[in-house]
């Protein structure tokens, strides 16, 4: 039996949750020191930050919220493994969803892992912030493709190593995500809070398609997931463990796979 650790690493000032409006980067100050004989930290950070597992309730305020899961869905779930290869900037189109799962063999209920190759070899160290804005994303189109196979399949989580599963590539992208970091005060900064007023609900699913398509079809998906590229079958048993946090609708996981 083998153990593979699928979960990005939470340090300051990671890019996968420091880059969009809504982002608060991980963050940590200490409040104790070896001076008081042990250590303690104040930890800040979104509910999403990191690896993450997304839930229709993000969008249905009547969903189930992320503590409400049951854990048959999301622990010992048996999963296949589906390659998709796409590099830097990168879009997963439909066509490349129906190739992708051409020759693999579902099994009745089966989790999924979409794997792209973007999360190994921790590029997201060596790249910055453009590991999450230069992630290959998933259109609409190859979104509803996969749904109608998951749907058929009696299927209801998917994972994939895509930074985000949605770019933000027609408003997010050039008008807040592409600004140095210095330039994007985080929120709770005023600046963030003015843009997200005026970033209405129409523009949010048209820059972030595929997961409006996964939440509507009340599909798990789970976004941010790293070294894919240690599995070696393409069966493991997957096990997502999200933060318990009370009322959320989405929260930063720890995510392993075994091999037996």
């Amino acid at each position: 039996m083998r153990f593979i650790d699928l979960t990005l690493p939470l340090y300051d000032y990671m890019p996968v949750g420091s880059v969009w409006a809504w982002d608060v980067p991980f963050q940590t100050q200490p409040i104790t020191t070896d001076n008081h004989g042990y250590v303690l930290h104040m930890i800040t950070m979104h509910s999403e930050t990191g690896t993450r597992l997304m839930i229709r309730a993000m969008q249905d305020p009547n969903a189930p919220k992320v503590d409400e899961i049951p854990l048959e869905k999301i622990v010992l779930r048996d999963t296949a493994i589906v390659d998709a290869p796409c590099g830097m900037g990168g879009m997963i189109a439909r066509e490349d969803m129906e190739k992708a799962f051409k020759g693999v063999q579902l099994e009745r209920g089966d989790a999924i892992i979409i794997r792209t190759g973007w999360g190994d070899d921790e590029r997201w160290v060596k790249l910055g912030d453009d590991y999450a804005r230069k992630t290959p994303f998933v259109s609409k189109e190859a979104a509803e493709k996969l749904v109608e196979i998951m749907k058929k399949n009696g299927s209801d989580l998917v994972g994939s190593d895509v930074a985000t599963w949605g770019r933000g590539d027609k408003y997010q992208l050039p008008e807040w995500a592409s600004k140095p970091a210095w330039e994007r005060v985080p929120f709770p900064s005023y600046q963030a809070k003015r843009y997200l007023a005026s970033y209405t609900k129409q523009k949010a699913y048209e820059d972030f398609q595929s997961p409006h398509i996964l939440n509507s079809a009340d599909i798990m998906y789970i976004g941010a997931m790293c070294n894919l590229g240690a599995i070696k079958k393409n069966r493991v048993k997957l096990i997502v463990l999200p933060m318990k946090l009370k009322g959320m609708r989405g929260a930063s996981c720890r995510v392993i796979a075994i091999e037996e």
